[in-house]
C-alpha cells in the first residue's frame, strides 16, 4: 500500500481519478484556472502582508523605546538572537514547503499524465485548481504515529502563543519566568491577531521569535488602574475565551491521535480546522470590538486564573506528547521517530517548526533567568518603573509618534 501523501486522497481505490472518467470540456474562452491562482497568491500575499506589519511595528516601537528617558534599552545581542532565530525558522520551515508543492504537483502530474498532460510543459493552474493543498498536507502530517508524534506538538506551541498574547495580569513575584512571557496585550501590543494570524499562514516559530522582539523593544507599560469602579462589570473575562480556545485547540489535537479520523476524511477536516479557528477568535475579536468588552474583574485575579491555563495547556500537551511517544515507539521504536522526521516534506516544515519554537522558548527562558528578571526592563520595582514610564510618556510624545505611546 502506497504511503500517505504518495497520491492526492480524492483518488478512487482503483487509482484512476473518477473525475478525469468522464470529463466535460469548458465553454470557449474561460479561465477555470484563475480562481486557484487568485487563492494560491493570496495566501503568500497575506503572509508577507503580515510579516511586513508587524516589522514595520516593531521597529516603531523600537524608535519610541530610543527617545524614552526612563524606558531601559534591551541587549542588543539578545534582539540579535532572536531576530537569527526568526530568520532560520522560516527559511527552513519554507523551504520544507516549497519542497512540499514540488512534491505535490510531480505527484498530482504523474496521475494526469497517464491521460491528456504531457509533462513537457507546466500545469500550475490545473494543479492549484484540483489539489486540496491545505487538507493534503495535514493529512500527510498527522497520518502515522512517528509522524504525528512531531507534528501534534505544533497545537501546543500555538496555543502558548495564543495565551502570551493575551495574558496581561500580574504573577507573583516568584514566577517572574512565566509572567515574563506572558505580558502581550500588558505590554501594549494592539496587533495581536497579526501574530497569530502569521502563526496560522506562515510559521508558529517565525510569529514566536517576532512577537519576543517586539517584547524586547516595547516600552514598559503604564501602571494598572486601582479603582475598583473600573472593574464593576462581572468576573467573566477574557479569560474564558482562552480557557476555551485550550479546549478547542488541544482537544481537537489529541482526537486526532485516533486512527478513526485518518479513514474517515469528512471528520478530519473539522478537527484541523476547529483550532485555527479557536486560536483566532480572541485576537480578531480584541482587533474589531471596543476595549470594554475584555475588561477584567480584577487584574490580580486574571493573573491567578492564566497560572492556572498555563498549567492546563502544558498537561494537555504533555499528556498528548507522551500518548504519542507510547504509540509510536510501540509501532516503530525511536528509529521511526527519527526517520519519520524528513520522510515527507509536509511533516519536515511543521516539525521544523516545532524544533524552532523549542529552541525559542528555551531560549526566552534562559536569558529571563540569567537577567533576573531585567530583559524587559523591570524587576520587583516595577510599579515605580511603570511610574516612571506614564510620567516621561509626555517627553517621549515630543519626541516620537503621541499616539504610539498614548497606547501603552
Amino acid at each position: 500500500m502506497a504511503p500517505p501523501g504518495f497520491a492526492p486522497p480524492s483518488y478512487s481505490h482503483d487509482r484512476i481519478p473518477t473525475r478525469l472518467v468522464n470529463k466535460e470540456h469548458p465553454p470557449e474562452g474561460t479561465d477555470t484556472n484563475g480562481r486557484a491562482y487568485f487563492i494560491f497568491f493570496s495566501y503568500l500575499g497575506l503572509a508577507v502582508s503580515l510579516t511586513t506589519l508587524i516589522v514595520l511595528r516593531i521597529f516603531k516601537s523600537y524608535s519610541i523605546l530610543l527617545n524614552s528617558t526612563t524606558a531601559q534599552i534591551p541587549s542588543k545581542k539578545h534582539v540579535r538572537m532572536f531576530v537569527a532565530l526568526a530568520i532560520w525558522s522560516v527559511l527552513m520551515v519554507w523551504y520544507y514547503e516549497m519542497r512540499y508543492f514540488s512534491v505535490s504537483y510531480k505527484s498530482w502530474m504523474m496521475w494526469r499524465s497517464y491521460y491528456d498532460l504531457t509533462p513537457d510543459q507546466m500545469h500550475w493552474g490545473l494543479w492549484l485548481k484540483e489539489t486540496s493543498l491545505f487538507k493534503e498536507a495535514w493529512e500527510t502530517a498527522v497520518v502515522g504515529n512517528a509522524r504525528y508524534w512531531w507534528t501534534n506538538q505544533i497545537f501546543f506551541f500555538a496555543c502558548g502563543l495564543g495565551l502570551s498574547l493575551e495574558q496581561r495580569g500580574k504573577m507573583p513575584l516568584e514566577n517572574v519566568a512565566l509572567r515574563l512571557t506572558t505580558l502581550g496585550i500588558r505590554r501594549g501590543i494592539k496587533h495581536t491577531w497579526a501574530f497569530m494570524l502569521l502563526g496560522q499562514v506562515c510559521s508558529v516559530s517565525f510569529a514566536t521569535n517576532l512577537y519576543l522582539i517586539a517584547l524586547l523593544v516595547s516600552p514598559p507599560p503604564p501602571p494598572s488602574p486601582s479603582s475598583v469602579g473600573i472593574y464593576r462589570r462581572k468576573w467573566l473575562g477574557p479569560w474564558l475565551m482562552s480557557l476555551l480556545m485550550i479546549i478547542f485547540t488541544e482537544g481537537p489535537a489529541y482526537l486526532l491521535a485516533d486512527e478513526h479520523y485518518w479513514f474517515h476524511q469528512t471528520d478530519f477536516l473539522p478537527m484541523i480546522v476547529t483550532p485555527h479557528v479557536a486560536l483566532l477568535v480572541l485576537p480578531i475579536a480584541r482587533a474589531l470590538l471596543p476595549g470594554k468588552f475584555f475588561t477584567d474583574s480584577s487584574v490580580e485575579f486574571a493573573g491567578t486564573v492564566y497560572t492556572y491555563l498555563w498549567s492546563a495547556t502544558i498537561f494537555g500537551g504533555g499528556l498528548l506528547i507522551g500518548r504519542m511517544t507510547a504509540l509510536s515507539y510501540a509501532f516503530s521504536g525511536f528509529r521511526g521517530i527519527w526517520d519519520a522526521l524528513l520522510e515527507n516534506p509536509a511533516v519536515s516544515s511543521i516539525a521544523f517548526d516545532v524544533i524552532f519554537c523549542w529552541v525559542t522558548w528555551a531560549a526566552w527562558l534562559s536569558i529571563q533567568k540569567r537577567s533576573e528578571g531585567d530583559v524587559l526592563g523591570f524587576n520587583e520595582d516595577e510599579d515605580e518603573k511603570a511610574d516612571d514610564w506614564a510620567a516621561g510618556s509626555t517627553r517621549v510624545a515630543s519626541a516620537g509618534d503621541e499616539s504610539g505611546v498614548r497606547r501603552r
